[in-house]
């Protein structure tokens, strides 16, 4: 399957614009801005530079997808993601400088971590596995002087350009097929925000005021449609069992709980907004309402790169 290289500057731009507007209205976070921004910056360049899907294109059945059946549940290659562990040293040696920078407090860990990858003492297909959450056996691993929660975040953050990079070439090929699904047709990842987008086909003309729904994945960003009035944990419509949580001086940022399952999923309704704020960052402005419903007793569905630390 032949990719293009996905140009980073409009991503950055966008990266850039939602944190000097977040910073602005919200000082409090500024320091979560200042950490989160440049680790997200330069994901955004790892992710133009990455290889995407280098194999050939699925051949994926409609009828199975049609049912649930997600892309890489029909792969030929062991239903995952191609195999990035050799790019992986490499985005270490650009990524783990920018992250000890951004979270001084670990900053000593990720450098013994950086260490331990240049030397081969944790070698790449053993990070690939800890940043897509498999249990690791390997002597030696976690690495001395590196806790099991920041080789977790750090790992995971490795891989995730490269998931996404894939998951945006695979995604292309079922752009035109149903899915109606809470999971992500790509991967099958679970949601950990949904976003309200405008729809400029006017040949729908039947359109819910808001906006059409969208879920976004927390493996590899991919967003799909789905359902305004559901919960996406346990598929609840009973308007009296889903509640939003919401900030008054920010009214386009809520919290989707459910009352019967104590789910919950971030959401940003941009279908007014004149700008689409970069997405991940509009999860970052949305802690506030995250820590809200975490102390009402509701779960997340997935939860964020933050949530670790």
């Amino acid at each position: 399957m032949q990719t293009q290289e996905v140009e980073p500057p409009e991503a950055l731009r966008s990266i850039e614009q939602t944190l000097s507007r977040a910073a602005t209205d919200i000082p409090a976070l500024a320091p979560l801005f200042e950490a989160f921004g440049p680790l997200l910056a330069e994901r955004a360049r790892l992710r133009a530079k990455a290889p995407g899907w280098t194999g050939p294109a699925l051949a994926i059945d409609p009828e199975r997808f049609g049912q649930g059946a997600f892309v890489l549940a029909q792969t030929q290659v062991g239903g995952g993601f191609e195999d990035m562990s050799a790019h992986l040293p490499e985005a270490a040696r650009t990524l783990l400088p920018v992250m000890a920078l951004s979270f001084p407090a670990i900053a000593a860990e990720l450098v013994a971590l950086g260490a331990a990858i240049e030397s081969g003492a944790l070698d790449p297909q053993t990070l690939a596995a800890i940043g897509f959450g498999e249990p690791v056996s390997t002597p030696g691993v976690p690495v001395a002087g590196v806790l099991e929660q920041t080789l977790n975040f750090a790992a995971s953050e490795l891989v995730r350009p490269f998931v996404e990079r894939q998951a945006q070439d695979l995604a292309a090929q079922v752009n035109d097929l149903p899915w109606h699904q809470a999971h992500c047709p790509v991967c099958g990842g679970a949601p950990n925000m949904s976003v309200l987008r405008r729809k400029d086909d006017e040949s729908e003309f039947i359109q819910a005021k808001g906006g059409r729904r969208y879920l976004r994945c927390a493996c590899c960003s991919t967003e799909w449609t789905y359902k305004r009035v559901s919960c996406p944990a346990c598929g609840c419509e009973e308007p009296d069992e889903l509640v939003n949580l919401r900030d008054p001086a920010r009214v386009h940022e809520r919290a989707d709980a459910c009352l019967r399952c104590k789910a919950f999923v971030l959401c940003l309704n941009g279908s007014e907004l004149i700008d689409m704020p970069d997405l991940d960052v509009a999860a970052l402005t949305m802690l506030p309402l995250e820590v809200q419903a975490r102390q009402q007793g509701y779960k997340p569905l997935a939860e964020h790169p933050w949530s670790s630390l």
